[in-house]
């Protein structure tokens, strides 16, 4: 479907599975579009909403490729891909498109303005996904995550590798915190928030897969934040 991507007439190719995975894609990205048009105005979004999806389960493609050739790539070559992914690029064009009051074309042109900001963005949250789940993933044969990558590349220990990603995530959030300081005002709130996306992330993986596994860590921190009642003494 790489050349039919949106022809809801082309779902017949599909197998059943994945015919409802793409009519709720279809139907959700649809209504968010509308939506958004019938509340701000202005420009219509779909099409950046449908390339933004387009390229997030492209880049899902090749890591699938990836995993049932048993190739690894380079950890540049894996970043590359990896930062679109992540998801970082979806998630971060809602946001600009929610918080933006209407839009118009200099709505549009943060798309290209906030580029850098994105990608680091991303790569945070690709990154830090990877220290959190690569353990099991390595465990179970799946497909290479940085660290993987990294290991073969340079021929060093996961410990090595672990602590080579570590000093990635900081030299990027340094750059996020660079970026953030010089956007100018109009990009502020977009830059917040999709900032706050690469912190929950960091925050979520920093103990192991905070997401896919109920360890007790993550577990207490969420009871603590939003059950237990806060000490007033």
């Amino acid at each position: 479907m790489t050349n039919t991507w949106w022809d809801s007439e082309e779902i017949q190719q599909l197998p059943e599975c994945m015919k409802i995975c793409f009519q709720a894609l279809y139907d959700t990205t649809n209504e968010i579009a509308f939506e958004i048009q019938r509340v701000k105005g202005g420009k219509s979004v779909l099409p950046h909403l449908r390339k933004a999806w387009e390229n997030f389960c492209k880049a899902l493609l090749v890591e699938a490729k990836w995993y049932n050739q048993g190739y690894t790539p380079s950890l540049q070559e894996y970043l590359d891909n990896g930062w679109i992914s992540s998801g970082g690029s979806v998630l971060s064009i809602h946001v600009l498109f929610g918080v933006a009051h209407e839009i118009t074309d200099k709505v549009l042109n943060f798309l290209k303005n906030g580029e850098d900001l994105v990608y680091h963005i991303s790569i945070i949250i690709r990154l830090t996904n990877d220290q959190g789940t690569s353990a099991a993933e390595l465990e179970r044969g799946d497909a290479p995550s940085s660290i993987l990558c990294y290991m073969r590349e340079a021929n060093v220990s996961e410990e090595v590798a672990r602590e080579h990603i570590r000093s990635i995530i900081t030299k990027t959030w340094k750059s996020i915190n660079n970026q953030c300081i010089a956007k100018s005002l109009s990009l502020v709130p977009f830059a917040k928030y999709i900032t706050n996306i690469a912190r929950v992330s960091h925050f979520i993986y920093q103990n192991g897969d905070g997401y896919g596994v109920q360890d007790h860590e993550t577990r207490d921190q969420v009871v603590s934040l939003l059950i237990e009642p806060l000490a007033l003494d």
